[in-house]
């Protein structure tokens, strides 16, 4: 039940989202960005990160490949631990403007994960969603904004309604073209 209750809730909510007019293309996000920031007040541990994010287009028309590495730092002055993950997704365009579905993405209801991407304006959404066996939920949302420089990236994860995670980072464009 709760599984069905939160699918029903995600698509909503992706539905709202994506009723509004994209006035960019996903082809002004592609590019190398680079920088760092920290989580945000509220979030369990206070840490530093590193990231950089790879745009490019995917081989599938319309749509495109996101790759991201975060270096995370722990520890007040000196970093006691360094850990580094990379990802990466592609999606798919759907027959809606400014809506991508990801391709490995599959179905709540039957305990798979589920992702999906919008445009609205100068930000690219990317939310992740996962449901677990006992029906608990698991939310990642991505906000990346292009700006003058680059890109601001807002990062929440949710388990089950609670911000357990929150991160800001302000990324700069680098010289490099991606295809």
């Amino acid at each position: 039940m709760r599984a069905a209750v939160a699918a029903f809730v995600f698509m909503f909510a992706f539905a709202a989202v994506s009723a509004q007019a994209a006035s960019r293309q996903v082809s002004d996000f592609y590019g190398v960005y680079l920088g760092h920031g920290e989580t945000d007040a509220g979030s369990k541990d206070k840490e530093k990160r590193f990231s950089q994010v790879v745009i490019r287009p995917a081989q599938l028309e319309k749509g495109f490949t996101i790759e991201w590495s975060t270096l995370k730092l722990e520890g007040d002055e000196l970093p006691s631990t360094a850990n580094t993950k990379t990802y990466t997704q592609t999606f798919r365009a759907t027959d809606k403007a400014g809506q991508f579905r990801e391709i490995t993405s599959g179905d709540l209801n039957l305990g798979q994960d589920a992702s999906w991407a919008t445009l609205n304006g100068d930000t690219l959404s990317i939310v992740q969603v996962s449901v677990g066996q006992d029906g608990g939920y698991f939310v990642t949302h991505y906000d990346r904004t292009l700006t003058q420089k680059g890109m601001d990236v807002r990062f929440t994860r949710f388990e089950n309604s609670r911000i357990v995670r929150a991160v800001h980072l302000n990324l700069l464009k680098g010289p490099a073209k991606v295809n």
